[in-house]
């Protein structure tokens, strides 16, 4: 199964995780930290590529829907997705820059990283 480059991001997703908070849970082999985003409870919501648009579109959920992969994310990619701004190119406006959420895979690993400024 290849992984979607650039999903697009959505306002809804962007509301919804402007009111997570972000837990570390790893590092990748770089030594960079990865993480999930939890609710105020500590239950973690899972970011994965729903069908839609050309590559997928991110969504948040409670609980890993069936058949779909969860990412963890750069804590970089947290910040973005928790204080950004959809743009109308379907960017996202953070601090002055604009930036897209990309996929990758480190490993065994499918991460959420940064990518900008656009």
């Amino acid at each position: 199964m290849s992984i979607p480059q650039k999903p697009v991001a959505s306002s809804l997703l962007l509301a919804t995780a402007a009111h997570l908070h972000f837990r570390a849970t790893a590092r990748d082999r770089s030594g960079s930290t990865l993480g999930v985003l939890i609710d105020t409870s500590g239950a973690r919501q899972h970011l994965v590529i729903e069908s839609g648009g050309a590559e997928g579109t991110w969504t948040l959920s409670s609980a890993a829907p069936a058949g779909h992969a969860s990412f963890l994310l750069y804590e970089s990619a947290a910040n973005v997705l928790r204080g950004g701004d959809l743009s109308e190119d379907g960017s996202i406006s953070y601090q002055g820059a604009l930036y897209t959420i990309e996929s990758s895979l480190d490993g065994n690993t499918r991460t959420a990283k940064v990518s900008g400024s656009v």
